[in-house]
């Protein structure tokens, strides 16, 4: 399966797996930071055992980089319109970014790294 395929799946266990080990997030605010795989999925295990459902959606992509509006529900406590960039490379999620709206995420997008 495909790093789209399991994004759009909403299948929390289908997007684990395609999480690269060395796999970072970065969160919206200083100090919310994954540094591996088992980190990552660690908190994303913590987000369902407070019952919060993800139906995922793309909303962009270019090079390597997908634009993704989790659509939680309920929504995050800090950040409701919550958007993340997911850096992909050779089919393995490689870096999460959090963004606090899709506006910033978009622009993020487009800003070269």
């Amino acid at each position: 399966m495909s790093v789209r395929e399991a994004i759009l799946s909403g299948d929390g266990e289908r997007f684990k797996a395609a999480l690269a080990p060395d796999v970072v997030w970065v969160g919206v605010l200083p100090g919310m930071l994954c540094r591996n795989r088992e980190q990552v999925v660690g908190t994303l295990d913590r987000a369902e055992l407070r019952a919060r459902r993800f139906a995922p959606e793309i909303v962009a992509e270019s090079d390597g980089k997908i634009v993704v509006d989790p659509h939680a529900d309920p929504p995050t406590d800090f950040y409701p319109a919550l958007h993340q960039v997911l850096v992909v490379s050779e089919d393995r999620i490689v870096e999460m970014r959090d963004y606090p709206d899709r506006a910033t995420a978009l622009a993020a997008l487009e800003t070269p790294w």
